[in-house]
């Protein structure tokens, strides 16, 4: 699961949109007003009070896991990375010496 150290505006909104909730909704669940809500759109920089922080919180913790999921993808941060195993590292090597010879080639025959 997603954690968030410090919300801002910008993890704000990916929230509320996870929930597929309108500005209104949104504010009403987490007790402020829908400007509130709006400005962290506009602003996502901006970061909420730490009171708000926990309300941000308990509402991701609380949240269905697709919600969860789609707030993830929201933030551009779906699932990290694939590590890549020895052999295919060898390859890459490989390859990149392959590219180096072919550049060394190039660049002592012109």
């Amino acid at each position: 699961m997603t954690v968030i150290d410090q919300w801002t505006g910008r993890h704000a909104h990916a929230l509320r949109a996870a929930m597929r909730q309108t500005n209104e909704a949104f504010a009403e669940h987490l007790g402020v007003s829908a400007r509130t809500v709006a400005k962290w759109r506009e602003r996502p920089e901006m970061v909420p009070s730490p009171q708000l922080q926990e309300a941000l919180d308990t509402s991701l913790n609380l949240a269905p896991p697709d919600a969860r999921a789609r707030f993830t993808a929201n933030l551009g941060a779906e699932e990290p990375p694939p590590t890549l195993d020895d052999s295919v590292l060898g390859q890459l090597h490989a390859a990149v010496g392959d590219l180096a010879r072919v550049l060394a080639r190039i660049t002592t025959s012109t």
